[in-house]
C-alpha cells in the first residue's frame, strides 16, 4: 500500500533514468566523422584513403540513406590527465534506424578490426590503459526499416571514462526494479526490494549531479547490496542461459550483408568475454563459420581458440538452419553431410550433439532419424510455440520420428515480450523474460531446469553488456530463479537424466506460415530441378567410374553445387520470405548449379555411352523399372525402338528399362504401337483411361477402364483453377490464413482447344484460357502406355494478393489423406474435426498426395510444388501466390509447371511412388557412336518398397554409396543386387562412418529394414 501511494515504482524509474548517463564520468568526442556511400557491403572499405572529398559530419547531423554500405573515419584522443586505471569506451550513436541492430558497423582501430558498433552496442570497451591518439573507421550498414525522406540522427560520439561504482549501482538497480516490477503483488521479495531501492535511492545525491553525486554512490551502493541480500531467496529453478545471435543467411538483407553481420557480430562475441570470463556463445550454421573464414581468417582463428577453449559452442549439424518442408529427402541428408565435415575439419573434435533450429517453420516426421544418423542427440526449436491454435502438451519430450526414432527435445519457454504465444531464441536476459520462463513452461512438476538463449537476432547483434549484468546479478537473485551461464550442451546433457519425460509421436506442424510452401515459386523449382540434376549426376559419374578406369569424378564441382543448394534451402530463401534482390541472387545461384550439375552429368554420360554403344543410350536414374517414353532433344530416325516426332525433338518408347541402368538402342526396324491412343478436342483416351473436357476445358470425366469406375466425383469439374484473395492479417509472403477461401474466382472459358499431338507414343490437347488477368496455355497429355494424365501449365501470373489452386474433386471416401514427405509418407485427416484437423487447412507435401479407399485410389503427382490442402474427397494443389512483403513483385510474371493425376488400384503404394519420380526424373538420352552396344545395371533392390534415393561416391573417395529407405511401412530383409564384384559392404550411419559389415555373397548384399527406416551402404567394388 505504502508505495503504491508513493508512487514508488514510477519514481524509481525515472531515478534511474536520471542516473544512468552518469556512469560516463568523463567523456571526450571524437574528431568530426568523414562519411563515404559505398556501392556494396562486398567493398572493400577504404581504410586507409584520401578522405579529403568525402562528406564531414557534424554532430546533430542527419545522414545515411536506409540500406547504404558506408565508411565513416574520425580519430580520438585519450586526455592524458584520465585514470589509467579506469575503463575506458568508445561511446558511438550512430543513429536509430528502428529495426534489428542497425545501424550497424564493424569498428576497425589503426586499421585493425576490433568490435561491432549498433543501436545495442553503442558502448565498446578499450584495452585496459589506452592512451594516446587513436585512428577509428567503421565499415557499416544503415538498415532498413525507415523512410525513405528519413536520415539517421547522429548524436555526439566519444571516448567516454567510466566510473565503476556507479555502472555497479545502476546494474543492480536495474535488475531489482525490474523484477520488483513483474513479481506478484504478494510474493514478499517485492515489498523488500521496493524497500531496497527507496532506500538506495534516497542516499544518492541527485539535485547536483556533479562530484557529489559521485561520492554518495558507495554508500547508496553498498546500501542496495544489503538490501537485496536480505529480500529473500532465489526460486528454486535454474536456468541455463546460452549467448547466441540469430543470424538469418538472408532475408531482409543479401548474402553480402550477412557475410558482414557474421563478422561484426563474431568480433563483438570476442571483446566481451574478454571483459566477461564466465560468458558462453552458442552460433550455429557452418555457412557463416566458412564465410568469416574466407572474409575475416585471424577471426576465424580466434574462434577456433574460443572453441578449444570450451567457452564458444558450435551448434547445428546442418550446413545452414534449413527449411524442413521444402529441402527435399537427399538434401536434408547433406544438410548434415556438409555441416559436420566442416565442423570436423576446422574444429577437429569439438563437436556439436544438438540440431539446433530455432525459427523453422515446421519440421518433418522423419527429422529424428537424420539427426540420430548424423551423430547428433538432441533437437532445439522455439518456433513451434508460434502455432495460431493449438500448444503441443510438452516443452520437453522425446519426439518419435516416422521409423520409431527418438530423439530428446526441447523447445525453449521464454517469452518474447509482447506475444501471448510465442517464445523466443532472441532473448534480452532480463528479469521479466527470466520468470516469463518459468511461468510459461508447462511441466513443472517433474522439471525445474530451463534453458533461455539470448542476445540480438535475426539480424545478428548478439549478447550485450546489459545482458551480460544481468546474468552476473540473477545467479542468485531474490524471486527470481537462478541464472547460470551455459551451454546447450550442457543443458541437454543435464536434462536426460529428467524421469518420466513424455513422447511426442508424430510431425511438428507450424500452425501458421502455411503460405511459405508456395510463396516465390521459381525459387521452389529451380530448387527441385536442381536436387534431381544432382541425384541424375552423382549416379551418372558413379557409373561412368565403374565403366572407365580414367574417368574422374568432378568431386569439388558437385560439392560446390550441393552447398549452394543447401544454402539456398536456408528457411528465409527457400520459403518465399526473402526481399527481391535475395531471389535475384538465388536464382543465379541456381544457374550456376545448373551449370556444374549439367557439365558433371553430360561428362559422364559420354563417357557412359563410349563404354556402353549402341546409336543412344538411355539411362534409368531411379529405383524402379519404368516404361515412360524418352525425349531426346533433336530428330532421330532409324531407331529400333517407336518414335515420335514433337516439338523440339523426338520421343522414344524404349520398353521397360531397369532401375539405375544404361540401356543401348540400335539402329534398326522399330515394331508398331498399339496403345489405342485417341484425341479429339473433347477428349483423350488410350487402354487405361478415358479422359473427358466440356467446351470451357474443365476435365468432366476421367473414366478408369481398367477397373471399370468413374474416377471423379458426380457431376464434378476437375483440373479446375480456383483463385482467392490472399490478404493474410500479419505476414504477407509467410501465412495463409483459414478465411482466405472467403471468396473465390473462377478461370474464364477456353479461348482456344487444339490438338497439339496424335500419337503413336503421345497425345496431348492444348488449352487456352485466362483466370483473373492472367493468361495461361495449358498442354494434357497422355502416353500410350499409362494412366497418368499430365497438365503442363505455362502462365503469365499478373495478380497481386492472391492465391491460385488446381483443384480434383474424386470418387473416393477417406478419413485421410497420404502425403509424401522426405524419407517416407504420413497420413493427414481430410475433416476437420478438431481444432487439431482444421489448422491443418494447408499442409506440405513432397512430389505426391494420395486419396485411395480400400481398393482403388487416386495420386496428384507435381513437379516442383509443395501446397497442398485434401478436405472431403477433394485434391488441390496450390500452385501461386502474390504476396507484396518483402518482394512487391513476388511471383508475378511467367511459370512453367507441371502436376499428374494417377488413378491406381489397391491403397496407396510403389506405383503411387515409381510415378512420381519418373515425373520428376525422367530418362536421360545421350548420343552414342553406334553398333549394337550392351546394356548395363548398377543397382536394383529385390522389393519395390526399398526406395533407392541417392547413389553417390563415398566422400572419401572410397567406394560408392548407397542411400535408401522402406517406403510402406513394412518391416523384413531387403537384398541389393550390384552391377560389379564387391571387395567389401558395409552400413554407415549418414555420414558414412561404419556401423556394420555386411555380408557379400556374389554381387548381393542383404540388410534388415524396419518400417520408414533410412540406410546409407558403403560398397567398395572388388
Amino acid at each position: 500500500m505504502h508505495h503504491h501511494v508513493r508512487h514508488t515504482l514510477p519514481k524509481l524509474g525515472k531515478r534511474l533514468s536520471l542516473i544512468t548517463p552518469l556512469v560516463y564520468r568523463r567523456r571526450q568526442p571524437l574528431a568530426p566523422f568523414r562519411y563515404k556511400p559505398l556501392a556494396s557491403p562486398l567493398e572493400p572499405p577504404p581504410l586507409d584513403a584520401d578522405t579529403s572529398d568525402w562528406e564531414t559530419l557534424a554532430y546533430g547531423d542527419h545522414w545515411g540513406a536506409p540500406r547504404t554500405d558506408f565508411v565513416l573515419r574520425s580519430r580520438f584522443c585519450v586526455p592524458q590527465d584520465w585514470d589509467a586505471s579506469l575503463p575506458t569506451a568508445l561511446y558511438l550513436p550512430l543513429g536509430e534506424a528502428g529495426d534489428f541492430s542497425h545501424p550497424e558497423a564493424l569498428v576497425y582501430l589503426d586499421g585493425r578490426p576490433y568490435a561491432a558498433a549498433d543501436r545495442h552496442h553503442q558502448e565498446i570497451g578499450l584495452p585496459q590503459g589506452v592512451t594516446g591518439t587513436h585512428e577509428v573507421a567503421l565499415h557499416g550498414w544503415t538498415g532498413i526499416n525507415y523512410a525513405e525522406d528519413r536520415r539517421l540522427y547522429l548524436r555526439e560520439c566519444s571516448v567516454v571514462q567510466l566510473d565503476p561504482p556507479t555502472r555497479a549501482f545502476v546494474n543492480l538497480a536495474r535488475v531489482a526494479l525490474e523484477t520488483a516490477q513483474h513479481l506478484d503483488e504478494d510474493a514478499p521479495v517485492k515489498g523488500a526490494l521496493l524497500n531496497a531501492l527507496d532506500d538506495a535511492f534516497k542516499r544518492l545525491e541527485t539535485l547536483q549531479l556533479g562530484d557529489a553525486f559521485y561520492e554518495s554512490v558507495p554508500e547508496a551502493l553498498e546500501r542496495l547490496q544489503t538490501g537485496v541480500a536480505k529480500a529473500g531467496p532465489p526460486m528454486d529453478v535454474s536456468i541455463a542461459a546460452a549467448g547466441h545471435a540469430h543470424i538469418d543467411v538472408a532475408w531482409l538483407w543479401t548474402l553480402g550483408q550477412t557475410r558482414r553481420k557474421a563478422g561484426r557480430t563474431f568480433h563483438t562475441v570476442l571483446r566481451l568475454m574478454e571483459q566477461f570470463p564466465e560468458y558462453r556463445f552458442s552460433q550455429s550454421q557452418p555457412q557463416l563459420y566458412d564465410y568469416v573464414r574466407q572474409d575475416y581468417p585471424e577471426l576465424f582463428e580466434a574462434i577456433k581458440a574460443r572453441v578449444a577453449e570450451g567457452r564458444w559452442e558450435i551448434l547445428g549439424g546442418m550446413w545452414v538452419e534449413a527449411d524442413c518442408n521444402l529441402s527435399g529427402p537427399e538434401s536434408l541428408a547433406r544438410q548434415f553431410v556438409l555441416g559436420r565435415a566442416f565442423f570436423k575439419e576446422h574444429f577437429g573434435e569439438v563437436d556439436s550433439s544438438i540440431l539446433w533450429l530455432p525459427d523453422v517453420f515446421g519440421y518433418a516426421w522423419n527429422l529424428p532419424q537424420l539427426i540420430k544418423e548424423a551423430g547428433l542427440e538432441y533437437f532445439f526449436t522455439i518456433k513451434i510455440g508460434w502455432s495460431q491454435y493449438n500448444r503441443l502438451p510438452y516443452d520437453t519430450f522425446y519426439w518419435r520420428g516416422l521409423d520409431g526414432t527418438e530423439v530428446l527435445t526441447h523447445f525453449s519457454t521464454t517469452p518474447e515480450i509482447g506475444s501471448p504465444h510465442a517464445s523466443t531464441y532472441n532473448a534480452s536476459a532480463t528479469p521479466e523474460q527470466v520468470l516469463g520462463t518459468w511461468r510459461n513452461f508447462q511441466q513443472k512438476e517433474t522439471q525445474r531446469d530451463l534453458f533461455m538463449a539470448f542476445g540480438y537476432g535475426d539480424g545478428g547483434g548478439g549478447p550485450t553488456r546489459e545482458m551480460l549484468e544481468n546474468i552476473s546479478l540473477m545467479q542468485a537473485f531474490p524471486g527470481l530463479p537462478k541464472v547460470r551461464h551455459s551451454t546447450a550442451e550442457a543443458f541437454f546433457r543435464a536434462l536426460e537424466a529428467t524421469p518420466g519425460l513424455p513422447t511426442w509421436d508424430g510431425e511438428l506442424y507450424l500452425e501458421l506460415h502455411r503460405g511459405t510452401y508456395t510463396t516465390q515459386s521459381r525459387n521452389k523449382r529451380a530448387n527441385r530441378k536442381s536436387e534431381f540434376l544432382l541425384h541424375d549426376a552423382e549416379f551418372a559419374c558413379v557409373l561412368a567410374g565403374l565403366l572407365d578406369a580414367d574417368y574422374r569424378y568432378p568431386e569439388s564441382e558437385l560439392r560446390r553445387a550441393w552447398e549452394l543448394v543447401c544454402l539456398n534451402q536456408f528457411h528465409d530463401i527457400i520459403p518465399g520470405s526473402s526481399i527481391g534482390e535475395v531471389y535475384a541472387e538465388s536464382l543465379a545461384q541456381y544457374d550456376e548449379v545448373r551449370r556444374l550439375g549439367e557439365a558433371a552429368r553430360d561428362g559422364a554420360l559420354e563417357a557412359i555411352a563410349r563404354q556402353v554403344g549402341g546409336e543412344v543410350v538411355v539411362l534409368n536414374p531411379t529405383s524402379f523399372a519404368r516404361g515412360d517414353l524418352a525425349f531426346v532433344p533433336a530428330r532421330l530416325e532409324g531407331l529400333s525402338v517407336p518414335t515420335q516426332a514433337v516439338a523440339g525433338g523426338t520421343l522414344l518408347a524404349v520398353g521397360t528399362l531397369p532401375p539405375y541402368s544404361a540401356t543401348p538402342v540400335g539402329a534398326g526396324e522399330a515394331p508398331t504401337v498399339d496403345g489405342e491412343l485417341s484425341v479429339g478436342e473433347r477428349h483423350l483416351e488410350n487402354a487405361y483411361v478415358r479422359v473427358e473436357l466440356d467446351a470451357d476445358g474443365d476435365i468432366t470425366r476421367v473414366w478408369d477402364k481398367v477397373a471399370g469406375r468413374e474416377v471423379l466425383q458426380e457431376g464434378a469439374k476437375a483440373n479446375q483453377f480456383l483463385a482467392f484473395e490472399d490478404r493474410p492479417l500479419e505476414w504477407d509472403a509467410w501465412d495463409i490464413d483459414v478465411f482466405y477461401d472467403d471468396k473465390v474466382y473462377y478461370a474464364a472459358p477456353a479461348a482456344s482447344v487444339r490438338v497439339v499431338e496424335a500419337g503413336p507414343l503421345r497425345a496431348m490437347l492444348e488449352v487456352k484460357r485466362q483466370i483473373l488477368g492472367s493468361p495461361y496455355t495449358q498442354r494434357l497429355s497422355l502416353a500410350y502406355n499409362s494412366p497418368r494424365l499430365d497438365i503442363t501449365t505455362d502462365i503469365d501470373w499478373r495478380e497481386r494478393h492472391t492465391l491460385l489452386k488446381v483443384a480434383f474433386p474424386v470418387r473416393i471416401l477417406s478419413p485421410v489423406a497420404t502425403h509424401e514427405i522426405q524419407w517416407g509418407s504420413v497420413q493427414r485427416p481430410t475433416h476437420r474435426n478438431t481444432s487439431w484437423d482444421w489448422a491443418r487447412f494447408e499442409t506440405c507435401a513432397q512430389k505426391w498426395v494420395d486419396l485411395s479407399e480400400g481398393d482403388y485410389g487416386v495420386s496428384l503427382l507435381n513437379d516442383c510444388k509443395y501446397g497442398h490442402d485434401v478436405q472431403g474427397n477433394t485434391l488441390r494443389l496450390s500452385l501461386l501466390r502474390s504476396p507484396t512483403f518483402p518482394d512487391p513483385e513476388a511471383d508475378r510474371g511467367r511459370h512453367v509447371f507441371t502436376y499428374s493425376l494417377l488413378p491406381h488400384t489397391g491403397g496407396v503404394g510403389e506405383a503411387t511412388i515409381a510415378a512420381a519420380y519418373a515425373l520428376n526424373d525422367p530418362l536421360l538420352v545421350v548420343r552414342a557412336a553406334g553398333g549394337r552396344g550392351s546394356p548395363v545395371q548398377l543397382l536394383a533392390a529385390d522389393r519395390p518398397n526399398a526406395v533407392i534415393e541417392t547413389v553417390k561416391r563415398a566422400e572419401d573417395g572410397r567406394g560408392f554409396v548407397v542411400r535408401l529407405y522402406e517406403s510402406q511401412r513394412r518391416r523384413g530383409p531387403v537384398t541389393l543386387h550390384v552391377g560389379c564384384d564387391l571387395a567389401h559392404a558395409e552400413r554407415t550411419d549418414l555420414l558414412e562412418r561404419p556401423r556394420q559389415a555386411l555380408t557379400v555373397e556374389g554381387r548381393r548384399v542383404t540388410l534388415e529394414l524396419r518400417p520408414f527406416e533410412i540406410a546409407t551402404l558403403r560398397l567398395v567394388p572388388a
